[in-house]
């Protein structure tokens, strides 16, 4: 169990970190890792209705520049006026497009400091400082810093992003 949600965690850090830097045009598609996560889905749409269900992702796709997860979706629907509707896995392809996370731009952690010069003593306390940016839609500026922390990350590109999450798919066993 321990071992599912560190598989789960590097899936989600991998996404939330690399997506935003990872640009290419050229089509391509993955074949399936051989795994799947599943989520729970609680919906509710105001004046319509409730979805409760699953998604289970199989895999990733790449096409046209845009990465897309591939699975089904299952649950039921219920309206406001308390109709139920059965969906028993469909098959969906999502594109994802937009993520929101945080990424560290710099860590400093030191010790005391303890300056004695010609007379004139200087201490200084222990200073942590992290400046962290958050990557979302409408932060420009969390955005771009992001995206320069892992300038120098390797595999930035989607067709090696899709084979390695489908390859973090692979390993997580249900």
């Amino acid at each position: 169990m321990l071992e599912r949600r560190k598989l789960i965690g590097l899936f989600m850090a991998v996404m939330m970190i690399v997506l935003p830097l990872a640009v290419t045009t050229t089509p391509a598609l993955a074949q399936p890792g051989g795994g799947s996560l599943t989520t729970a889905i609680l919906q509710v749409i105001p004046g319509v209705g409730t979805f409760t269900g699953t998604l289970t992702t199989t895999s990733f796709t790449l096409v046209n520049g845009v990465l897309n997860a591939v699975g089904t979706i299952s649950g039921t629907f219920t309206n406001i006026a308390g109709n139920v509707t059965t969906i028993a896995s469909q098959a969906v392809t999502i594109p994802l497009t937009s993520f929101t996370g945080t990424c560290t731009i710099l860590a400093l952690h030191t010790g005391a400091i303890n300056l004695s010069v010609l007379g004139l003593n200087i201490s200084l306390s222990p200073i942590d400082l992290v400046i962290t940016a958050t990557a979302a839609p409408g932060n420009l500026l969390g955005n771009l810093l992001c995206s320069v922390a892992h300038l120098l990350d390797s595999g930035g590109t989607l067709t090696t992003l899709v084979g390695l999450l489908n390859q973090i798919l692979g390993a997580i066993r249900v």
